[in-house]
């Protein structure tokens, strides 16, 4: 893509000639082109010179948090199974020194990034590294991942090393103060998306009612003193409505040049809110570095005092007469575009409450948007043996794993199919496997996820409907349920379950108390 300014401007000799219709070309070529010629002006590079230097500076202490931290032992070593996505599932950490040799090339080749040294290959070389990183468990996928890996592909085949970078310094060639304006509006597309869909999201009678954020600020530990204000209905609904107000207003008013300096600051001040109410690490430094994109271009210059630059006039673009390369370039643009403005809302495809099916809730800027506390107990089958037990899956997965995987059927349905085979590898028999999960969500009063009758093990994954997830039934309270988990059972209506005739050690056990596993 980064090809297509240079040729666009190269391919008209004069404005006269441009501005002639071309015989074999349909007139939509008249809108086409002006929006062309925009796209191709020249801006200033310093902006984007100073995002790819906080991209990877951030990227560098993302990567050695994971390692400093034990991150990468507790979610990659420890476990011996890991939830991946559908069609990518071949994707696994490495074992032993090659997961920590991974993250050690991540820092480095985010350093690389940040000073613009052997760009193309360091830009490349962490794109890669990351997918790879980002397809390992989907039980880690953070929204802020997600559109780090976005805009690593992006990084790959935009030109951000001409101002600012080391490459700039010792190859003339790849030095310019100006960069194509389509490179800028394509980041400023890229991040402005997750904060306007974050906010369309938002409108949903729960969010409005102020029920999911009552549940996050009720789970925070917070000083005497501030605890009945903070976990207050009055401040749930004034945090739900701000961030939806603000979700999406920003883009808007960053893009007034009337407004766009004091949205920015309002945009600093609410990420750093973020950051002291949520922990959700390097996710609001990066949006307040990535959000400065949307000032002037030359924003460094004036900061710095440097010199201004003079743009160079903008000559006439026409599609006719791009060559076949830029015609594909502008295409794939436009396609990845639509993509990302539709990939949101597939979720309509789905129906029902995406908070509680959590379909279409992964890549579709889905933030702070749901609470749910799980309960869970999951039964094994031998129907050789005529034996049902509950398996001791120690070692097997972690508990942040089994957090997160029992608020979502997809991650369930995993785990499932991975422990039948296992089964099947070591025994040669078949396992059925079942669940029982209750889960409160937003407050309420807890119900079954999904049908505990079902053997997940036979039910196939991929894009087939799940009729095994219940429907989400329960009203949303006035007051949050806040019972013990112990006290669940005996308040919810729980068809038959398998009777249990053995523990994971082979022992005689009476059914126990669901454990309490996590929220999210």
């Amino acid at each position: 893509m980064s090809a297509i300014p240079s040729e666009m401007s190269e391919q008209v000799e004069s404005p006269r000639e441009a501005e002639l219709p071309v015989p074999g070309f349909p007139r939509w070529q008249t809108v086409v082109d002006p929006w062309l010629t925009r796209l191709a002006a020249p801006v200033d590079a310093a902006s984007l010179a100073v995002f790819r230097l906080g991209f990877g500076l951030i990227a560098v202490w993302w990567a050695i948090d994971y390692l400093r931290l034990g991150i990468v032992t507790d979610l990659y070593l420890r476990p011996q199974i890991h939830l991946g996505y559908y069609l990518f599932d071949f994707a696994k950490p490495w074992p032993g020194i090659g997961l920590y040799l991974h993250f050690i090339v991540l820092a480095i080749s985010a350093a690389f990034i940040a000073a613009g040294f052997f760009y193309r290959v360091s830009t490349l070389v962490f794109t890669t590294a990351f997918t790879i990183f980002f397809l390992w468990d989907r039980s880690n996928y953070q929204n802020h991942y997600y559109l780090l890996l976005l805009l690593s592909w992006m990084l790959v085949f935009l030109p951000l090393n001409r101002m600012f970078a080391i490459d700039a310094l010792e190859q003339p060639a790849a030095r310019a103060a100006t960069i194509p304006a389509w490179v800028l509006w394509l980041v400023r597309m890229q991040i402005g998306i997750p904060y306007f869909y974050g906010g369309l999201a938002k409108l949903n009678s729960d969010w409005l009612a102020g029920a999911a954020m009552r549940d996050f600020m009720a789970m925070n530990r917070w000083p005497p003193a501030l605890a009945e204000w903070m976990t207050s209905h009055e401040m749930a609904l004034g945090l739900s409505w701000g961030g939806l107000a603000f979700d999406l207003l920003i883009v808007p008013l960053l893009l007034w040049r009337r407004t766009r300096v004091v949205a920015y600051f309002a945009a600093v001040v609410f990420h750093v809110t973020n950051h002291f109410l949520f922990s959700i690490h390097i996710f609001p430094w990066f949006m307040i570095v990535a959000t400065t994109i949307f000032l002037e271009p030359d924003w460094p210059r004036r900061l710095l005092r440097l010199p201004l630059v003079v743009l160079p006039r903008t000559s006439p673009v026409a599609w006719a007469r791009l060559s076949w390369w830029s015609r594909w370039g502008v295409m794939v643009g436009v396609c990845y575009v639509t993509l990302q403005l539709s990939l949101p809302l597939r979720h309509h495809l789905y129906g029902g409450d995406i908070g509680w099916h959590e379909r279409g809730h992964y890549f579709a800027w889905r933030m702070m948007l749901r609470s749910k506390r799980t309960a869970v107990r999951i039964f094994f089958t031998d129907p050789a043996l005529g034996e049902t037990w509950y398996p001791n899956l120690g070692g097997l997965i972690t508990g942040e794993q089994l957090s997160r995987l029992t608020r979502d059927p997809e991650m369930l349905l995993d785990l499932a199919h991975q422990l039948a085979d296992r089964y099947r590898h070591e025994t040669s028999r078949t396992l059925e496997v079942r669940a029982m999960v209750l889960a409160c969500y937003n407050g309420r009063k807890p119900q079954l996820l999904i049908d505990p009758a079902v053997d997940l093990a036979k039910e196939p994954r991929g894009f087939y409907a799940r009729t095994w997830i219940m429907p989400q039934q329960e009203p949303l309270p006035a007051e949050p349920w806040n019972r013990p988990v112990s006290e669940w059972e005996a308040a919810v209506a729980i068809p038959p379950l398998p009777v249990v005739t053995r523990g994971p050690k082979g022992e005689r056990i009476r059914p126990p108390q669901l454990p309490r596993f996590g929220k999210s």
